[in-house]
């Protein structure tokens, strides 16, 4: 009767462990989450905060948390001078204040004040450059404003989009700059294929 007890224990035991092993082993689905899908970092607002007020706190975060993509943009993409040079912030925030980059920058925050569909089509591109290539290292992405410079910008492990360059066949101010066939490729669908494009070249 005892070893009947004690094997019944036993079983109840590994039905437990069982039970709980299946529950914590749920699709994350089922908790209502997922893994960590991509994030795009929105230096583009940053940008714009130090331009539209003149934020120190903006400055400093463009300097602390995105010191490469301000010496890209500086010294690459607008090459306005070295990051370095003591009046550079002002001649930065000067290039701005254009009227015809105000223009751009408005546009953007109406057309891009969610990027969740950008994120998304990125993280498959991901999966299927990891299944193509498992060495495929992911890039942080980031958005920022050219001034019509370039469209993307890769360096290593990094992938700069400029919005200003995705806003969409009809908008007006590309008609001046643009013809038919060049606007037709700057729509916010060929976002992540001119990115992947770009990168993959980097790294061929």
């Amino acid at each position: 009767m005892k070893r009947r007890s004690i094997i019944l224990q036993v079983l109840l035991l590994a039905l437990c462990i069982i039970g709980v092993w299946s529950w914590l082993a749920r699709p994350w689905e089922a908790w209502g989450s997922k893994p960590a899908a991509v994030h795009i970092e929105r230096y583009d607002r940053v940008l714009d905060e130090f331009v539209s007020l003149g934020s120190n706190t903006a400055l400093a975060k463009m300097n602390m948390e995105f010191p490469r993509e301000t010496k890209l943009l500086i010294e690459n993409v607008l090459a306005i001078g070295h990051v370095d040079e003591p009046d550079i912030e002002k001649r930065l925030r000067t290039f701005y204040l254009d009227s015809t980059v105000q223009l751009l920058l408005e546009e953007v925050h109406r057309q891009y004040s969610d990027m969740s569909d950008i994120e998304q089509a990125f993280e498959k591109a991901f999966v299927e450059a990891r299944r193509v290539n498992p060495d495929f290292r992911t890039p942080r992405i980031y958005t920022q404003i050219s001034c019509l410079k370039q469209s993307v910008i890769v360096a290593d492990t990094l992938i700069g989009i400029s919005l200003d360059k995705y806003l969409g066949t009809d908008y007006t101010l590309y008609k001046e700059f643009y013809t038919d066939v060049q606007r037709q490729q700057m729509t916010r669908d060929n976002i992540v294929s001119d990115a992947m494009n770009a990168y993959q070249t980097l790294h061929d």
